[in-house]
């Protein structure tokens, strides 16, 4: 019975269960996104947020798309929009539409539009009629200017006018974005089409009348901007001329102030002319007085300063010979206390000799008092001896390594403070000779400034001199340098020979070359072949010499040495 029971209870069960399975396998449920229409059995059930049985053979579905859905519509070229004034506008137009969540909307959309509110682009084929038809309706009542200007008013004109018609299908129409709107290019417009023949006809007037507008702007901001020019061209004329007339005035004001100051200058130079003259001779003597004071004072300080150069190099010499020398006494009594120390320490040897001797001996009178203890005695006396013997070596290495450390002690003390002398004294010598340089130096620079002081005082008389006296100098190698060239001269042939004398006619001896007798002819013939002729020979016309005769030459010579002797003045002598 309990069997039975169980088998019944198990087959409940398994039934129970299989119904379950089968119902979860036929239960439909719907979503925010996605409703569903039933059909079939039972009639029509809109299911929005529940679900529903849905048998197979029995029952059909439909689903329908909630969301909003963006469908955008383009119209341009020559599908473009007609407005008002016949004008024509591309535009790009996005509607937002969905299905409306109420049961007779849903059931409206599954019926007339079925699946395609899944599928936008379908959805968009099937009601872009509906949007292009609004479109078109709303911009001819508008002008383009309304279209761009009142943007609102033609999107809120295109909703109402398809609002309606997206009703009948279930649809809501959220919004509707104008997201492009520009003037359709002139080549699309038919002139055969009465609209657009008008249109073309308003576009054309309206595109001459700004262009026209455009161009009067232009011009009458070219012409304003030539009169601006032209004004401040006139000014800047007027100005020039009043420039030009205060110029004219200023250089007559100067030419009559120029006019006073010269008459002013002379006047002032005819008075200071004897002045010059009665202090030029005075200023001379004191320019040479200062020049013999300066040049003696610049000897006198070179020569006291070589003198206390050559004093501090005698005393630096002396100073280090007198450091050798202490240097070397310090030594010699370094060896003198090293050999009395050697002398005290065989001294002290000797003394102790002698006390170990008397010792032995004492040992040994007892040793001849005592028979017994002679042995002992004997043993004890080598034991002393060995003792003093070791004593005395040690004694006397420990004097000879002091007496040596002492003597190296010494010896690097005694070098390093003579070194550190020398250099002492050298330093100082070093720095009294740059003090010595320094103040010969300066000597010499206060001496060359008086020396050129005193010539800046010297007349321009005087300064030629100078010039021609460096010039006379300087003439022997000037003379030698340009007649280098005549060394190559191998012979010189006469090919016409006048007379030995001095003939009349062409120059001074008959000779267009310059005349003279036959040696002076054959001398300026030769010195025609100098280097630098033109400059040597002016040059030696500056100091009265002739450059083309030996006869000129001797002369200016002559002369030069003449005037220098009797100190004059040089002057250049006449052709």
């Amino acid at each position: 019975m309990l069997v039975e029971i169980s088998i019944l209870i198990a087959a409940c069960l398994v039934g129970l269960l299989a119904i379950g399975l089968v119902l979860s396998r036929l239960y439909q449920r719907a979503s925010k996104e996605v409703a569903f229409v039933r059909t079939g059995l039972g009639g029509q059930k809109v299911v929005m947020d529940g679900g529903a049985l849905v048998l197979p053979i029995f029952h059909g579905t439909i689903p329908v798309n909630m969301n909003t859905l963006k469908l955008e519509v383009h119209r341009g070229g020559n599908a473009s929009l007609i407005t008002q004034d016949r004008l024509r506008v591309d535009i790009v137009a996005a509607f937002f539409v969905r299905v409306m969540p109420n049961a007779e909307a849903i059931a409206n959309a599954a019926q007339t539009l079925g699946q395609r509110t899944l599928d936008p682009m379908a959805l968009k084929e099937l009601v872009e009629d509906k949007f292009v038809d609004s479109l078109r309706a709303t911009a001819a009542t508008m002008t383009m200017q309304q279209l761009q200007d009142a943007r609102q008013d033609f999107v809120q004109g295109v909703q109402n006018a398809v609002s309606e018609d997206l009703l009948k299908n279930g649809l809501e129409l959220e919004s509707v974005s104008l997201t492009s709107l520009d003037q359709t290019g002139k080549e699309f417009f038919n002139p055969n089409n009465a609209f657009d023949a008008e249109g073309l006809t308003r576009l054309t007037q309206e595109t001459e009348r700004r262009r026209k507008e455009r161009n009067e702007i232009e011009q009458d901001t070219q012409m304003a901007v030539r009169q601006k020019n032209l004004a401040a061209e006139q000014q800047k004329l007027e100005i020039d001329r009043q420039q030009e007339f205060l110029r004219l005035e200023q250089q007559q004001a100067i030419a009559r102030q120029q006019a006073e100051q010269a008459a002013n200058v002379a006047k002032t130079r005819a008075e200071q002319a004897a002045l010059i003259a009665a202090t030029e001779a005075e200023k001379n003597r004191e320019a040479q007085q200062a020049k013999i004071t300066s040049q003696q004072q610049i000897d006198q300080s070179r020569i006291a300063a070589e003198r206390q150069v050559k004093e501090a190099e005698v005393e630096r010499d002396r100073l280090i010979k007198q450091k050798e020398i202490d240097a070397q006494q310090q030594v010699e009594v370094a060896r003198i206390n090293q050999q009395k120390v050697m002398q005290i320490a065989e001294q002290d040897k000797a003394v102790s000799i002698a006390r170990k001797s008397e010792e032995q001996s004492q040992a040994e009178a007892q040793a001849n008092k005592a028979r017994a203890e002679a042995v002992t005695a004997e043993e004890a006396v080598k034991t002393a001896r060995e003792t003093a013997v070791a004593e005395r070596d040690k004694a006397i290495a420990l004097v000879e390594a002091s007496r040596e450390a002492e003597q190296q002690a010494i010896g690097v003390k005694i070098a390093a403070s003579a070194q550190k002398q020398a250099a002492e004294d050298q330093a100082e010598a070093v720095k009294t000779k740059a003090e010595a340089d320094r103040v010969a130096y300066e000597v010499e620079a206060m001496g060359k400034r008086q020396i050129n002081e005193a010539i800046n005082t010297l007349s321009a008389e005087q300064i030629a001199m100078q010039v021609r006296l460096a010039l006379i100098q300087a003439l022997p190698g000037i003379i030698a340098k340009s007649v280098e060239p005549m060394q190559r001269i191998d012979g010189i042939k006469i090919i016409q020979v006048d007379g030995l004398g001095r003939v009349a006619g062409g120059g001074e001896g008959g000779n267009p070359g310059g005349g003279g007798n036959l040696a002076e002819q054959a001398v300026s013939a030769a010195l025609s072949y100098r280097a630098q002729q033109p400059l040597v020979d002016a040059l030696l016309n500056d100091l009265g010499m002739k450059g083309g005769s030996l006869a000129g030459l001797a002369q200016g010579v002559v002369d030069a040495d003449a005037a220098g002797k009797d100190g004059k003045t040089l002057h250049p002598r006449g052709p």
